[in-house]
């Protein structure tokens, strides 16, 4: 999952009471990814995605009617580009070393998130990948998330950031994940991962809950398909090499 798609969300999280008895012989945060990548599909099938590109629908507070997206990756490269209700556009992408945005109001750069989770969130192959990315992952138990038993993960990330992950202990599958926000901000998120889809590879989570304080969006996706992307795609625009001038 891309964690660029999810930015805007509000806190949900039950509680990390130790409220449901453990379960097998699962013990370990490699047991859980393992478990998880399983079943997505396997390691063969999240490897084979080279080229990823999503479409969709997104609802937001605030936001009359719904937006499209389409959102495009390679291996450590993005692209969404949302088309609002009232017409207006908004571009945002990372090209592998620089974070950016395109709106109405003109271009902008990142500068505030550290360059490795935005390369984290660009990453096709996160599943493979996790433990990479953190000081610590750790095994925290199991405990109720979204009113179901979970295992949990509890990590720090290179950057300091607290973040919280929760696997379904029936079937393995991503629930959601808890978090800081990767810039100064510090707020805390919620995400949710529902409705699991194969597209022809791994195994994707069609619809995202995502929310902070009082603020959801939903991205719900339409398709997935895997055909080859150009590296162009994910070229900067014109005002973004402006602005780094």
């Amino acid at each position: 999952m891309h964690m660029r798609l999810f930015e805007a969300s509000m806190v949900i999280f039950a509680g990390a009471t130790l409220a449901w008895p453990q379960s097998g012989q699962i013990q370990s945060a490699a047991a859980v990814l393992e478990k998880y990548q399983n079943a997505l599909g396997g390691v063969e099938a999240i490897k084979k995605v080279q080229s990823e590109t999503v479409r969709g629908e997104v609802e937001a507070t605030g936001m009359p009617g719904k937006a499209t997206f389409v959102y495009y990756a390679k291996p450590f490269k993005s692209l969404i580009r949302v088309k609002r209700p009232d017409g207006g556009e908004i571009l945002s992408g990372f090209d592998g070393s620089v974070s950016w945005s395109v709106t109405p109001q003109g271009a902008s750069i990142d500068k505030d998130t550290a360059v490795e989770a935005a390369r984290r969130d660009a990453d096709l192959q996160y599943a493979l990948h996790q433990p990479d990315y953190f000081q610590k992952l750790e095994f925290a138990g199991v405990t109720d998330f979204d009113g179901r038993p979970c295992y949990w993960l509890h990590g720090t990330t290179h950057w300091g950031k607290d973040n919280n992950q929760f696997y379904d202990v029936q079937t393995g599958l991503l629930a959601g994940y808890r978090f800081q926000a990767d810039d100064s901000s510090r707020r805390i998120t919620i995400t949710l991962f529902q409705d699991y889809k194969s597209f022809g590879g791994p195994l994707v989570a069609t619809q995202t809950i995502s929310r902070t304080g009082d603020q959801t969006q939903t991205f719900t996706y339409a398709s997935v398909t895997y055909d080859t992307l150009a590296d162009s795609v994910f070229a900067l625009p014109q005002a973004v090499r402006a602005l780094l001038k």
